[in-house]
């Protein structure tokens, strides 16, 4: 009897060893990560009000520095150790007269537009900073953020319709502002 208890404790040791490591190792990452001065110098937040009247759903995005590509901005739970990564980075629903704060990682894209979509599936773009090149990133100019009623904003092109899909994609439109 003794020797089948002690096979037993050996295969589940065996079997939960696997699971103990990676608990382990993720929880000796998200340590690390909250020591990471670099990263947390970098991430900033602004506020985004829903003034349109309707619930939308949003996708900040903004232009990788070097390649210029346009995507939706990195977001993650808080800028404070530690700093992880959200999940949900395009379609971030706003009901009506709502605030949603979001945080990101400034250093590596500009913030550029807010791509507005509606219950419809009518897709709008509204403009936010005008700053930043390829090769120069910059924080965000504003704590907060409105999106007035839809009928004040355009259309969103067509070729940045896939950053809603959270795709990289190059846009005709990019401009830099230094």
């Amino acid at each position: 009897m003794k020797r089948r208890h002690q096979v037993v404790l050996v295969i589940l040791g065996i079997l939960l060893a696997p699971l103990l490591l990676a608990a382990g190792c993720f929880s000796g990452l998200l340590l690390l990560n909250s020591f990471n001065p670099f990263q947390i110098m970098f991430l900033e937040s602004f506020e985004v009000v829903n003034g349109s009247g309707q619930d939308v759903w949003v996708t900040p995005i903004g232009m990788l520095e070097g390649s210029g590509k346009y995507g939706p901005l990195i977001r993650f739970y808080n800028q404070y150790p530690p700093a992880v990564p959200h999940p949900t980075r395009t379609n971030l629903l706003i009901r009506k007269g709502e605030t949603l704060k979001f945080t990101y990682d400034w250093d590596d894209i500009n913030f550029r537009h807010f791509l507005v979509r509606t219950a419809s599936g009518e897709v709008f773009i509204l403009d936010t900073d005008k700053k930043g090149t390829r090769q120069l990133c910059y924080p965000p100019q504003k704590d907060r953020y409105e999106i007035p009623p839809l009928s004040t904003l355009p259309r969103a092109p067509a070729e940045l319709l896939p950053c809603l899909k959270g795709e990289y994609v190059t846009y005709s439109g990019m401009r830099e502002y230094p």
